[in-house]
């Protein structure tokens, strides 16, 4: 079996095996949606960990890994008390819980690492170890935690599961109009093999993809989520979002010299190469759902 064939012979199989517990824990309310807040805490941590392992320059500046890494713990607890801590009697323990505690939590989180930086480590590279360290928690913690605040939401499951298979849409899309009808590069730095070909067969992707799931969901589980004109929006922006975060990645890997961000996942790479796409896509689409009036 050549090296081509074996690579996707891994990614098929990892798929298959991941995919079912994937949605599993996006998708089920049992134990309390304990499984959602699990989900969030293994792939938003994973991803902070290879972010951080990428960015670490030694001692031109090393991000602060651990103080990181259970800050974004504590966002993923604090966005799940938020969302369900009336349905299951939370409250009466943490009291009202609102938006406003995860800024306090983000400022808590930023006056630890400063104090950090000036009381252990040597100015040497500072700016650039806190900047690492709280730009790996905002972009990378707090979007993937959104999941939580989705899942949430009236009919949460059905919003995760277009939004999901939107971006792995765009992304089949993209790659196969590339290698079959690439011949522009577009250029861009972070990703310069990729062609406009393939991003605009990408993007047609995710439109009829969010129309088509969007029916499927109308005509078969009664839910008529979104209008054509909303699909139609939605795919362009859910396509134009998906291929940021794609490219956020790459320059991160480019800039550090690595081709994956970790391994965990066989013919996949890290757990950041298989959710780079969401990291936009999350956040907007979920507080398009909130300005929408979604409850």
């Amino acid at each position: 079996m050549s090296v081509l064939n074996m690579e996707t012979f891994k990614r098929i199989v990892s798929a298959l095996a991941a995919l079912p517990l994937l949605a599993y824990v996006l998708i089920t309310a049992d134990f309390q949606y304990f499984p959602i807040l699990a989900g969030s805490i293994v792939i938003s941590l994973s991803t902070l960990y290879e972010f951080y392992m990428i960015s670490d320059r030694g001692e031109m500046g090393r991000p602060f890994v651990k103080t990181g890494l259970f800050f974004g713990l504590l966002i993923n607890l604090v966005m799940y008390i938020y969302a369900f801590g009336k349905m299951f009697g939370y409250t009466r323990y943490f009291g009202d819980v609102d938006a406003r505690i995860i800024l306090g939590v983000i400022s808590i989180f930023m006056v630890v690492i400063l104090a950090m930086q000036l009381l252990t480590r040597p100015l040497k590279g500072g700016t650039y170890s806190i900047a690492v360290t709280a730009f790996g928690v905002l972009y990378i913690v707090f979007s993937i935690s959104h999941l939580i605040l989705l899942r949430s939401l009236q009919d949460g499951a059905f919003y995760i599961i277009i939004l999901i298979v939107v971006v792995m849409i765009n992304d089949t899309g993209a790659y196969f109009g590339g290698v079959l009808f690439g011949r522009h590069k577009a250029n861009i730095a972070a990703s310069p093999n990729k062609s406009w070909e393939g991003y605009f067969t990408g993007l047609l992707f995710s439109i009829v993809g969010f129309i088509l799931v969007s029916e499927i969901f109308a005509s078969f589980f009664s839910r008529g989520l979104f209008t054509m004109l909303e699909s139609v929006i939605l795919g362009i922006c859910l396509s134009v979002l998906a291929n940021m975060g794609d490219l956020v990645e790459s320059a991160v890997k480019r800039d550090g010299g690595f081709k994956d961000s970790g391994s965990i996942i066989p013919g996949h790479g890290g757990m950041w190469d298989v959710f780079d796409a969401v990291m936009f896509a999350l956040p907007v689409f979920y507080y398009y759902l909130v300005f929408k009036g979604i409850p």
